[in-house]
């Protein structure tokens, strides 16, 4: 394969990951996401509620690939019945109350029918409807967290600045989301907190892995350089008022200064007698 051709490759890649970044990170598409790789990984729930056919680490990369091609059907699919990304977004939004309501009555339901308490029971098909949102709100509260950092690159750089820290906060957002979406499949098996403990793990993991390619934001970039300046400046504090200085805080006369050059550069008797008026000795 020529270099035009992985060229051309990358390019492609770049253009469907630009497309499905949206949906992944305020969306649903890393839900269908996680679901695809957990089928892959751990195999699919038979009747009995086992997974089996799991292939786990083997063919790997092909089970990412599965997984965001998911996704990418997903993200077209929603799109296509909402007609554009934020129209979706507005529309999960809107549906949020509804999905509560929904969840609450089925849970309550559910609840009666097997001799249990009904409220809990809605409580939790409650909670479930928000959990279904939970990607948008998570994905808001990453780029909120980040708009002081765009803002102060933009004070300080202009408008380059501010639009370089935005293409870096994307990428470090969805790179965030997507290692999120692998942790939360991988410890999936473990009730409740599995996916969580492991979506907050993956989560970091590719926020770091980003932040090697796009390096330090601007904030981290700004408090570093003013840690470096403080130090210097209480460096060169502590030579000034001779705390690290033996010279410091010494203070000599006219008189003082000229027996010193005449002990540095032409001897004399002066020189005990320097000596002893520092030393505080007196003959």
């Amino acid at each position: 394969m020529g270099i035009g051709a992985i060229g051309t490759k990358a390019w492609n890649y770049l253009q469907r990951g630009v497309k499905v970044a949206p949906d992944f990170v305020f969306g649903t598409g890393g839900d269908i996401f996680t679901a695809k790789l957990t089928n892959s990984f751990y195999g699919t729930l038979n009747a009995q509620g086992k997974r089996t056919g799991g292939q786990h680490f083997k063919n790997f990369w092909t089970q990412l690939k599965d997984a965001t091609k998911a996704a990418e059907a997903h993200n077209t699919a929603q799109i296509k019945a909402n007609g554009g990304f934020f129209k979706n977004m507005y529309q999960q939004l809107r549906s949020l109350p509804s999905s509560m309501s929904t969840g609450w009555q089925l849970g309550a339901a559910n609840a009666a029918k097997a001799g249990k308490i009904k409220w809990w029971g809605g409580l939790k098909g409650s909670l479930a409807g928000i959990g279904k949102r939970l990607p948008l709100i998570g994905g808001l509260l990453a780029v909120a967290v980040e708009i002081p950092n765009i803002w102060s690159a933009t004070k300080d750089k202009g408008l380059v600045g501010g639009i370089t820290e935005t293409a870096k906060t994307a990428t470090r957002v969805t790179a965030g989301m997507v290692g999120g979406s692998i942790g939360a499949a991988l410890l999936s098996p473990i009730p409740v907190v599995g996916p969580i403990v492991g979506g907050l793990v993956g989560y970091m993991a590719g926020d770091w892995l980003a932040s090697l390619v796009t390096g330090k934001s601007h904030t981290e970039k700004k408090m570093a350089a003013q840690s470096q300046t403080q130090a210097q400046t209480q460096s060169q504090r502590k030579f000034d008022t001779g705390t690290t200085n033996p010279f410091g805080q010494m203070s000599m006369t006219p008189q003082e200064l000229a027996a010193l050059q005449m002990q540095l550069y032409g001897g004399g008797r002066y020189n005990d007698d320097f000596m002893a008026r520092q030393a505080g000795i007196y003959y």
